[in-house]
């Protein structure tokens, strides 16, 4: 289940409100079978979270919706989650998970002992998932507030990523982009499409930004270039994901700067980008780049996370 974004949250009775954490949306599936780790792709990345499937395996039959965070100076580090999000060898794991260890912060019940609890109302599974983290108090569970106002003090002034509210009465609907969740983002994200990369004309190998659109309706459209934020390594790792085509993948797409080459791509690679706001053309203004985002699809990157 997905949150709309809006600009304010809302107010009065029947809403409760928790923290917007800045991670992996993971569903974690404990069964006599084992425990399994599906990212929002419907990919299976219990491979790259050993802890978190050892943490898993005596709970008894769940499905817990939650993200998966890593913690830098007690608040969450998308970038330094970045180390491990695409790593899923068994020496390279290892070795990453004592360097960044990560945290599932559980926020949702959706199975119990065999229960289908999605038609419940968020209430009752909210009480159901204090009971379990009763139960199990290493877990960490997203805390839930009913003020909003001091909620959104509260996040920004430890310097999270936003606030989600969620109405009471709120059943968990799969796959839904819900007006019954609502996600204010303090800082304005989103995750875009890359299509194209750019170097400039004297190191024409080396990529210094990406070309990018998004998804409206299903149909690409242009979105900007960004540059700033990616660093020599992280441009090399991303050039090793493209893969080349001889024209661009969005018409209305304008012509390559002077002193700059142009490559257009595949439009497989999701990014995660900051930025302040978008211009009257549909571009980005002053963008950032954040992070690669495996866990998203091509359809899900709208622009506005």
């Amino acid at each position: 289940m997905l949150a709309t974004a809006v600009s304010t949250l809302p107010s009065g009775d029947g809403w409760a409100y928790e923290f917007k954490w800045d991670g992996v949306r993971t569903l974690m599936d404990v069964t006599e079978r084992g425990v399994r780790l599906t990212s929002r792709a419907g990919n299976d990345v219990s491979a790259g979270y050993p802890e978190l499937v050892a943490q898993g395996a005596d709970v008894g039959d769940a499905l817990l919706d939650g993200e998966i965070v890593a913690f830098e100076d007690g608040r969450p580090s998308f970038e330094r989650l970045q180390s491990r999000m695409h790593l899923r060898g068994k020496a390279d794991v290892a070795r990453a998970a004592v360097d960044c260890p990560v945290t599932y912060v559980v926020f949702d019940v959706l199975r119990r002992f065999g229960v289908d609890l999605t038609a419940r109302p968020y209430s009752e599974r909210r009480a159901t998932l204090e009971r379990f983290a009763a139960d199990h108090p290493t877990w960490t569970l997203s805390p839930s507030f009913d003020d909003g106002s001091a909620t959104e003090a509260v996040a920004r002034e430890h310097g999270l990523e936003g606030v989600v509210a969620k109405r009471l009465t709120s059943t968990y609907r799969p796959g839904v982009r819900s007006d019954d969740w609502r996600k204010l983002r303090f800082v304005r994200g989103g995750e875009f499409v890359v299509i194209g990369w750019e170097a400039a004309a004297e190191h024409p190998n080396t990529l210094s930004s990406l070309v990018l659109a998004r998804s409206v309706d299903g149909t690409l459209r242009y979105s900007g270039r960004v540059g700033s934020g990616l660093a020599g390594r992280m441009a090399t790792t991303i050039k090793g994901m493209l893969t080349e085509r001889a024209g661009p993948p969005v018409p209305d797409v304008p012509a390559p700067m002077r002193g700059r080459k142009l490559r257009w791509v595949e439009p497989e690679l999701v990014v995660d980008i900051e930025f302040l706001m978008w211009t009257d053309d549909g571009r980005l203004r002053a963008p950032v780049f954040r992070g690669i985002r495996t866990d998203k699809s091509v359809d899900e990157a709208q622009g506005d996370g």
